[in-house]
């Protein structure tokens, strides 16, 4: 063989090989690709939860995904407080969508949708292998990948968590010794809006934020299409977040922590922590050390609360007026 044709042979082979390499599926820590999660689809070492609403579900979901019928942040953390369910709920929870300790695990929303990150809660009970879809079921759709609206029944199966770090999740009395000491390896990140930052926003008894926090708003990691921005631009917005430092995001209740966790992974950082509880706790109790702080008042409230009781009564004497002239005809 001359050498020009074999040079020319080599080069299509590098080009072909090139391409099925490109082709296939990408992920990045805890995220994935649509190819990812298309060559993960039906596959039975594998579940895909759609973490949607019932509704979307059944408009079309990605074939072989199950779904709880709801959100599954609702199913997976408490209608209360907002924190995330028990280690034994959780295996129950997770073994009803069919996951075993020997399958792996994707889950999707909308694109944009940090509520079915759910805490990385797949993270800290050790299942095999989990992945968020990046981009969701809209980039799911906007790739032509098929679409299923048969609605798929899992079968039930037993997992059984292996919590490797159980400091996964910082604790309220930990966050609190960490602002009384203000060591200077420990770095915060709060994952809400300025308004809340800023103490303008409140919803719970103080308003402000955890002294000396970092604000990186959640939407500022995802582009127009809600995926992870590139390396680059995550490393310019977490530019003043210390490498070597012990990191700690938190948000209102945990959910927006999720694309913060995301790029931390992504950038390399070794020694980050959720803080589940959040601001819902933090900003409930009378003794935490607020920065910014500011209190609810509750008059606009009140009054509020008087003027739809008022409405209601309203509704309750017409409805009553409605119902003598029904039983006069």
């Amino acid at each position: 063989m001359r050498k020009g044709t074999l040079v020319i042979l080599v080069a299509t082979v590098m080009v072909f090989c090139g391409a099925a390499v490109f082709a296939a599926g990408k992920t990045v820590g805890h995220v994935c690709d649509v190819e990812f999660a298309a060559e993960k689809a039906g596959n039975p070492g594998w579940v895909i939860i759609d973490g949607r609403s019932g509704e979307e579900y059944g408009a079309g979901h990605i074939p072989g995904s199950v779904s709880y019928g709801k959100p599954i942040v609702v199913v997976l953390k408490n209608p209360v407080d907002g924190r995330i369910v028990s280690v034994e709920k959780a295996e129950k929870l997770l073994g009803q969508m069919g996951l075993d300790n020997g399958k792996g695990l994707i889950i999707y929303g909308k694109k944009a949708d940090y509520h079915v990150a759910i805490e990385q809660l797949p993270v800290y009970l050790g299942v095999k292998e989990f992945y968020y879809l990046d981009g969701g079921y809209e980039a799911w759709v906007k790739e032509g990948k098929p679409v299923q609206k048969e609605a798929v029944k899992p079968v039930p199966a037993v997992f059984k968590a292996k919590v490797a770090n159980p400091k996964f999740y910082a604790s309220t009395t930990e966050v609190m010794e960490f602002v009384k000491k203000k060591p200077a390896n420990v770095t915060f990140v709060d994952t809400r809006s300025l308004a809340e930052f800023e103490g303008v926003e409140n919803t719970t008894l103080r308003g402000g934020r955890i002294p000396g926090a970092i604000h990186i708003p959640v939407d500022i990691n995802l582009d127009k299409d809600g995926k992870m921005k590139s390396n680059d631009e995550l490393a310019a917005i977490y530019k003043d977040v210390p490498k070597n430092n012990e990191v700690v995001v938190y948000c209102h209740r945990g959910c927006r922590t999720a694309y913060a966790f995301y790029a931390l992974e992504r950038l390399g950082y070794k020694n980050f922590r959720i803080y589940e509880d959040s601001w819902i706790v933090y900003g409930a109790r009378p003794d935490t050390v607020v920065e910014a702080e500011t209190y609810t008042n509750m008059r606009p409230v009140v009054a509020q609360t008087k003027e739809v009781s008022a409405l209601k009564t309203k509704m309750e004497m017409l409805e009553e007026r409605l119902n003598d002239l029904e039983k006069k005809k």
